[in-house]
Order: structure tokens, then sequence, then C-alpha cells
């Protein structure tokens, strides 16, 4: 066959490369054939794969924390369950309805006697408070927020003048987005004593800042958890 081709010349010459050409299609063919074998051993569990880059694969085993690792992954679990959640970590918008918890840290804020009006001789806190309404958490572009709408009537006693007083005050609307704009009304009643109408009256403007740091504690309480 050799003796043919090299005497055939001219425009058969090319054809004395034909052994290599005929191993590389034989070596064509096996890895065509060795493909269409594994791919009809796949069939519907294509899954059960044998691969050669199987190593790469990432190992899907449990693996048993230490106690220092288990202690950082609830630390960062517990740092983004309070306004914001895991997948949201660029911090893009997320709102959180936290009403019922906000509504009973906020009557235990004003059960812890805060400061509504404080003189010489004076001295009026708060003693408990009905809440309702609603609130939300937000993360804005990782800042956490809170923002609210409630309606909140406060009990307060205290001296006022050195002189015994006690009362309520209702805030109808108390909005987190207008805290200087607080509205205090009277709700202590006709019975209430001289020194308490007075009392009452000072604190329509006089308890303002303590139920601003009241709101602050509240969004600090809150949106730390």
């Amino acid at each position: 066959w050799l003796k043919r081709t090299r005497a055939s010349g001219g425009g058969h010459q090319g054809r004395s490369c034909g052994p290599a050409r005929l191993v590389r299609e034989l070596a064509q063919a096996v890895a065509m054939a060795d493909k269409k074998e594994g791919e009809n051993k796949q069939g519907y569990t294509y899954w059960k794969r044998d691969i050669d880059d199987a190593h790469v694969l990432r190992d899907n085993k449990p693996q048993k924390l230490d106690a220092s690792a288990a202690k950082e992954a609830v630390a960062a679990e517990t740092k983004t369950t309070s306004s914001g959640s895991r997948w949201n970590a660029a911090g893009t918008w997320e709102e959180k309805n936290v009403s019922e918890p906000a509504r009973e840290e906020f009557e235990r804020i004003f059960s812890e006697e805060v400061v509504l009006l404080e003189g010489e001789n004076t001295r009026v806190v708060s003693s408990s408070a009905t809440v309702s309404g609603d609130c939300q958490a937000f993360n804005i572009r990782g800042r956490p927020r809170l923002g609210f709408e409630l309606k909140v009537t406060v009990s307060w006693k205290g001296t006022f003048e050195g002189e015994e007083v006690s009362g309520s005050f209702e805030i109808q609307e108390l909005d987190s987005s207008d805290l200087d704009g607080i509205d205090v009304r009277d709700k202590s009643g006709a019975k209430a004593s001289e020194a308490s109408k007075n009392c009452a009256a000072a604190l329509k403007k006089g308890a303002r800042p303590g139920v601003k740091k009241a709101c602050e504690e509240l969004s600090k309480r809150i949106l730390e958890r």
C-alpha cells in the first residue's frame, strides 16, 4: 500500500500522511464512543456522575463547630435578625412589623419613672402607660430605624412646687417623624387638686423632652433586639 502511494506521485502525495490521519480519526471515534457511553450511564440519574473533577466539589457533610466558631455564628445571626435579614446584608430596604413588642416595651419604659418635669421643689415622673398603634422597624441602606404612630396615655405622680400631685395625660398622635410637635392633653379630670391642675398645665410643654427621651429609648431597645 505504501509502495502504491509513493508510485502514484503528483496529486496523491498528500496521502503520505494517511496513517497519521487514520490514528486521529480512530482517536476521535473512541472519544465519541466513550462520551456516548457516559451519557447512557447517566440516564435519569445524571446527578450520579463519575467525573474526574469530583474532587473540586464542596463537601456538603455537616461540620462540627468548636465553641469559638459556634459563638461567632450565633453573634453573626443575632446581628442580622434585629431589624435586618442576612439575605439583605446590603441593606437596600427592609421593613418589619414590630407593633406588639414596641407597645409592650413603651409601656415598660413609662413604668420605669420617666422624668417628665423637674425643678425647684418639683419632680414629676411617669408611673404607668397604655399604648396603642403601629410600629415598624426599617433597614435602609444598612441603617436601622424605627417608625411609629402611637396613641399614649401616661399616668404621672410626684411633687409640684412642694405639693403631692398626680394625674394623667394623653398624646393622641405620637409620630416618630414629628417628635418636636408632641401635643400633650390633660386627662386628670375635674376631681384633681389645685396643685395637680397646675402641674398638668405645666406638663403640656414641660413633659415633651421626657416623652421624646422615652421614644429614643424605645428605638434603642427595639432595634437592638
